[in-house]
Parts: structure tokens; sequence; C-alpha cells
């Protein structure tokens, strides 16, 4: 006999077809466990993002307050700081990991609700009406009663009874008894698809802000000078003013800047900024955040053009406190300028009152290639450029941020309240009737297996007894 061989390619290949792979893809996201899972690790990315510091894509872009940041965090972190770094832990909202659990998330909400729609339709259309004898003796709920109407009495009064209940009764056409079939609020169910949908929504208002959508933590404006708001808005802020007023403790009470905001040269909003009280243009929102000293600086090239005339904000200290010291990047001569001054409350010698030092640091590096003190009032030529430390101003820290996901949140925050509304008050309940003529009346069963709800014994208890009330009333005006 021949010996039978078989190939390694017969032996390892599987054909599936292609809608073999979609179900079992299918399978997969509508597996609750998957989902718990996935609910469990959002969880734990978000905790991450509480519990470790964060910095914004501004920092995390900049190579420089990058580096910075992670040599401050390291202390705490060790030799995991790099790694925790890469992974996107230090900027969790807006990394890889967590934006890809979203989207899974999101998948897993969909393919639950959709798994679960065909269910929901058929309780809603086509419900369970036949039930065997033995669940009128068995049910968790059930009562009977004798009484002096009729079958037709009864079933007339159940009918109004019914109405009065809001609710439909369908009749079990599958046997030669008078059984019925009584539920309402049968669309209820379908809340819990506009919550999940609601999820979905929610989810994808992130993911469009995320990708869409910006937050400028670190936008300062010195009072009296212009700035581009950036990020393609062809916005540009101005503070006009700032006024700041304190507690007898010295904590801040009050500040506000007074805001202006133009495009293409022509203003379009003035408003009082305050932390609570925004000014949103054009989609984009400005908050007061912080505010602080700044100083006024003019850098000049080799042929006099002034290429810098701003205030630099001194929004950052030295690790002992003594300094505070703003950063003003010229791209074209590929330099990065720190404008030092001295911290409040602290006295060095190496720097006097009217004075600043500037350090001229090649682009990205962290060694000086110059520096020298300067005096208010007098240029300086320092390399191939001249600087001039004006004065001393206020600048005002400004949260910017477009967040064009808000609505879509806000429409899915809405669909949530509405599917647990109606989910959790408008219960779809269900009784299976039974009507046998028994002498000259009748005997009436009523029976549900509903969840035990107290709400629900009493509705249920209080149903039944209306009926024959109802059809006992009807018997005695015939008789009348």
């Amino acid at each position: 006999m021949a010996d039978v061989v078989e190939t390694s390619d017969e032996l390892d290949s599987v054909n599936l077809s292609l809608s073999q792979v979609v179900n079992m893809i299918y399978a997969f996201f509508y597996n609750k466990k998957i989902g718990m899972l996935l609910i469990l690790l959002v969880g734990l990315l978000s905790m991450i993002g509480v519990i470790m510091p964060q910095v914004s894509n501004e920092v995390r872009d900049d190579p420089q307050a990058w580096g910075a940041f992670l040599e401050r965090v390291s202390d705490v972190y060790g030799g995991w700081t790099d790694i925790l770094g890469a992974l996107g832990f230090f900027s969790i909202f807006t990394s890889w990991v967590f934006l890809g659990s979203m989207l899974l998330l999101c998948l897993s909400i969909i393919g639950c609700t959709v798994h679960r729609l065909p269910v929901l339709y058929k309780a809603a259309f086509h419900p369970h009406v036949k039930v065997r004898d033995s669940f009128f003796e068995r049910a968790r709920l059930r009562t009977e009663f004798k009484t002096i109407a009729s079958d037709d009495d009864v079933v007339a009064a159940l009918r109004t009874q019914t109405k009065r209940w809001h609710g439909r009764v369908l009749v079990d056409d599958q046997t030669n008894e008078q059984r019925f079939y009584v539920d309402r609020f049968r669309w209820a169910p379908f809340g819990t698809a506009f919550s999940h949908a609601a999820f979905v929504i929610i989810i994808c208002g992130f993911l469009v802000s995320s990708f869409t959508g910006f937050r400028d933590e670190s936008f300062t404006l010195t009072v009296g000078y212009e700035k581009p708001v950036g990020h393609d808005t062809g916005l540009v802020a101005k503070a006009e003013s700032f006024k700041d007023t304190y507690y007898e403790n010295g904590k801040p009470k009050d500040y506000v800047t007074d805001l202006v905001v133009s495009k293409n040269g022509k203003r379009l909003a003035r408003q009082e900024v305050r932390v609570n009280s925004p000014l949103t243009v054009d989609g984009v929102t400005f908050h007061q955040a912080s505010f602080g000293l700044a100083s006024v600086v003019s850098i000049a090239d080799a042929s006099g053009s002034e290429i810098f005339a701003n205030g630099v904000p001194l929004t950052k200290s030295t690790a002992d406190g003594r300094y505070t010291y703003g950063v003003v990047n010229l791209p074209e001569q590929k330099r990065d300028v720190y404008v030092v001054a001295v911290a409040s409350g602290q006295q060095v010698v190496d720097i006097k009152p009217g004075q600043m030092r500037i350090e001229v640091y090649p682009e990205g590096s962290n060694k000086p290639e110059n520096q020298q003190v300067v005096n208010q009032g007098e240029p300086v030529k320092i390399g191939d450029l001249t600087y001039t430390f004006i004065r001393e101003a206020q600048y005002a820290g400004i949260t910017v941020k477009n967040d064009p996901g808000t609505t879509v949140v806000w429409i899915g925050c809405a669909l949530i309240a509405f599917g647990t509304t109606v989910t959790m008050l408008l219960r779809h309940h269900r009784l299976w009737v039974r009507v046998v003529p028994e002498g000259s009346g009748s005997r009436v069963q009523f029976a549900s297996h509903d969840k035990a709800e107290l709400g629900f014994e009493r509705q249920f208890k209080e149903f039944a007894e209306k009926v024959i009330t109802i059809a006992e009333k009807k018997k005695e005006d015939a008789r009348a």
C-alpha cells in the first residue's frame, strides 16, 4: 500500500471564509467577559492618569521641556522613567495605549448592543404568549379569583383595565381556553440600547477632541502685547490689562484679565476673563489660569532689524528656587534665549535690581554658548544679536482649548439620562391571565415571573383586583 504523504501546507492551512472571520471578530467583541476586561483596563489606565504626573502635548513635543520633566520625575520612578515615558504613561489620556483601549471598548459596546437588539425586538414585537398550565401554579407572582362574573365579562374587564394601565393585551390562540398575555412599557428595555449607544457617542466625542482639538496650558500674555494663539486658528490675543486682589492672609482673592481676541486685524471679542468666566471665540475657549511677572525684551539682528519685541513670562524656576526664567526660541537663528531674573524674596549677588541675565543656548542644547547680565534700557550685543531689557510687566497665564467633541459628549450624556430613566422608571412588566368558566361564574388566574420588585408586586395585585372589580360591577349592573 502506498504511503499517504501530507504536506505541511495541507496540515497547516485553515480554510476560513470571509463571513466566518467576520463572525469570529463579532463573537469576540460581543463576549461579555471581553467587555468587562476592557472596562477594567480603561479604568486602570484612567487611575494611572490620575495618580501619575501628566504633561501637556506641548511639553511632550518639546524635547527640552520633556527632558527636564523626565529628569524631575526620575527621582521617583528611577530606571523605569524612560520606559514609562515611551509607553505614554505621563500623557496617558492621549497615549496610543489609552486611545486603543477606548476604541476596543467602543467596538465591544457596539457588539454587545447589536447582539442584544434581536432579543429586545422579539420581546417587544413577538413576545412569548403561550405558557404551560403549571405556570399558573408555580410562578413567583400568582393569584387566583373565583368570581360571579362570566368569562366574557372578565375578558372585557381585562381589556378595560389594561387600557387604563397603558398596556396591551395579546390573545393566546393556541389553546381552547381564554388565555391572554398582558404587558406595558414594552419599549423600556430599549433604554439599555440608548445607554450603550450613549457610551459609544461619549467615547467618540473624547476621540474627536483628542485628535482634532487642543489644550494649551502654557499660553501666556504679557500685558500690552499681542500674541498669536497658534494651532491654525488665525486668532491673536492681547491682554489689555490685568488686575489681582488678595485676602488679608496674602492668598489671591481674584485675578482678571481684560482680554481682546482678533483675527486678520479685526477685533472679534473683548471680555474680562476670570477662572470661572472664560471667553469663547470661534470655538476656542480662553480660561484665566495664572499670573506673574514678565520681562519685556527686544532682540535685534546684525542689521538692526527687530526680530523679537515682546514680554518673556518668567514661568519657570531653578532647582534651588533662587531664580525665575523664561525662554524665547529663535528658530531662524537656531537659538534658545533664556531671560533670568531673581525670584521674589531672594537675594543674590550676580543680578542686581534693574538687571536681567541673558543666556544664549544653541537650539536644543543645555550648555550656554554665551551669557551676560544686562541693565534695564541699555542695549547689549551678545554674539551677533543685540538684546535690550526694556522693563518688567505682568503676564496672564491663559488656558486655551478647542474641544470639538464637547457637543458630542453632551449628546451622549443626554442619551444616558434618557436611557437610564426609561430603563429604571418605566420597567417592562409582563403577566399572563387565564379565564375559565366555572358554574355561573368563572375562575381567573393571574401569573408573572418578572423579577422581584416591591412596587410591581403591589401593582400586580392591584391590577388583578381591579379586573375582578370591573367585571363584577358589570355583572351587577346587568342584573339591575
